[in-house]
């Protein structure tokens, strides 16, 4: 298991049975591996001994990272000292929960003290690497666990057909098997327009046939968000492909920014903090709604890419066993 779990790409393996004693002595040795300079992320369920092995795609990465430096970009402007408090964007923070260990995709820690005391209040997880059922758990797990968050959301990826590599069989791809490794400039010289359907010498190498944002929001007089309130204005749902409707995920989005305003005031009570400083902060409201533009911008490069990685992933391993047949 461990030098599966160390390979370069694992994008989705599920271990079944993994007691926590495993589980702490395969995060030891992956640690004494350089574990920490991989891609590939844990996620370890304790109750029901379920260890998930997962590598963050270019696709998702840069859908959630554009999305994510937006929102980072609008708390910026919440007219507070950071000394008082400040909001961190994080991709790789760990959180290690009663029942959960995991990292989650994205995360807005709001912090306080000078930043040195921080807590999670919005969570984004894909649906693309892990199943969609996976995702649901940590989210609810993380709700549960953390019913402080304000905000937590999914981004669904949805595949036209599962992507299987052309492997060893010397009939699929033959021209880029016989050629060197092409650089992404002259492998996406050799394709077409359509960023959902990335064929290349009569190869699939990625099928998209939707890709959704799904988000849920604390609402008023609840003590947590409820995953399954999906007709209120706690849930939004959205689309980046094939269709554009970012509409409801915009309104989500500030009703988030407005729940974290609230806690923001908060803390300004908490520490007695200048009246026209909280003042400022009352009046303050989120200068700009998502651009779907952007966003759509964002899918389609992180599509070629994806695309790319899975070509040249391939490619680096026609030398080694048994690809190139050798003693």
């Amino acid at each position: 298991m461990l030098s599966v779990i160390l390979e370069a790409r694992q994008e989705y393996l599920v271990y079944e049975g993994v007691s926590i004693s495993d589980y702490d002595y395969i995060v030891d040795r992956l640690e004494e591996s350089g574990y920490k300079k991989t891609w590939n992320r844990l996620t370890y369920f304790l109750t029901s001994e379920r260890l998930m092995v997962s590598t963050p795609s270019a696709l998702h990465d840069s859908i959630l990272g554009t999305l994510m430096s937006h929102l980072g970009r609008v708390l910026d402007t919440i007219p507070v000292p950071s000394k008082m408090v400040v909001h961190r964007i994080m991709s790789t923070r760990s959180v290690f929960l009663e029942s959960v260990h995991a990292i989650p995709d994205s995360s807005v820690m709001m912090c306080t003290r000078g930043g040195r005391v921080g807590r999670p209040i919005w969570l984004m997880e894909c649906a693309f690497a892990q199943s969609d059922g996976d995702v649901m758990r940590e989210l609810e797990t993380y709700i549960q666990e953390i019913p402080s968050l304000l905000v937590v959301g999914k981004l669904v990826v949805k595949q036209g057909q599962q992507y299987h590599s052309p492997g060893s069989k010397v009939s699929a791809a033959p021209q880029l098997r016989s050629s060197a490794l092409l650089t992404q400039m002259e492998w996406t010289g050799r394709l077409g327009d359509e960023f959902g359907q990335v064929i290349c010498d009569g190869h699939t190498w990625l099928s998209l046939s939707s890709v959704e944002i799904h988000m849920w929001t604390r609402q008023a007089g609840n003590s947590k968000i409820e995953l399954s309130d999906m007709d209120g204005n706690g849930y939004a749902f959205g689309t980046l492909f094939p269709t554009l409707n970012l509409d409801d995920i915009n309104c989500s989005f500030q009703r988030g920014l407005g729940l974290i305003k609230q806690e923001v005031l908060t803390v300004l009570e908490s520490i007695n903090a200048d009246r026209v400083l909280f003042d400022r902060t009352v009046a303050w409201s989120p200068p700009s709604p998502l651009e779907p533009a952007l966003l759509r911008n964002a899918l389609e490069f992180g599509a070629w890419s994806m695309a790319y990685d899975r070509y040249a992933h391939w490619r680096s391993q026609l030398q080694k066993k048994p690809y190139n047949n050798g003693p």
